[in-house]
């Protein structure tokens, strides 16, 4: 009897899973005709939807947006650039072709004052052998000579260095400023 009860019970079993199996299919098949009838649809209008509201609106606006940002760019940020390198660029040449005249003309009085000062010195050296106490009046006259240039208004050998260095200090200012402006 025992056997014909789990027989029973094993049969009862085997109903209940096969009911089981077959509420599962069914829900399964309602879900899937629900997903085909509902979902699936209305993603494909979705997707569709958004594809032509992206063609008709947004692709548009950001290429309407690129070219304004175009526009504006060319009509009011290039243009005062230009203006402003100009604005700078104009008195930095002036100043640096003004220097660069100055430290020519300071190394040209230069030369010349130490020609003259050279044929100076040549002349006195040659008077100065001829007359006694020779080194006497050599350091006289070699101290004369050094002062030549402070009583005749010219510049020395060590202003015009330094007028020199300070030139080119300033130039290599301005270059910096420069360099400093367009970065």
């Amino acid at each position: 009897m025992a056997k014909k009860e789990a027989k029973k019970e094993e049969v009862k079993n085997n109903v209940i899973v096969e009911k089981i199996q077959k509420a599962s299919d069914a829900v399964t098949e309602k879900i899937k005709g629900y997903n085909e009838k509902y979902l699936a649809e209305s993603i494909e209008k979705g997707k569709k939807t958004f594809k032509e509201y992206n063609e008709k609106y947004v692709s548009k606006n950001i290429k309407k947006g690129k070219e304004t940002i175009k526009e504006y760019n060319e009509k009011y940020v290039s243009k005062p650039l230009e203006k402003g390198k100009e604005y700078f660029d104009g008195p930095y040449k002036k100043v640096s072709k003004t220097v660069d005249e100055v430290l020519a003309k300071g190394r040209d009085l230069e030369k010349d004052a130490l020609k003259k000062l050279d044929v100076v010195v040549d002349n006195g050296k040659k008077f100065m052998y001829k007359i006694p106490m020779v080194e006497t009046v050599e350091k006289k006259v070699s101290k004369s000579l050094y002062s030549l240039p402070g009583i005749i208004n010219m510049p020395n050998k060590g202003e015009i260095e330094r007028l020199t260095i300070a030139m080119q200090s300033l130039n290599t200012n301005i270059e910096t400023l420069k360099n400093q402006k367009t970065a």
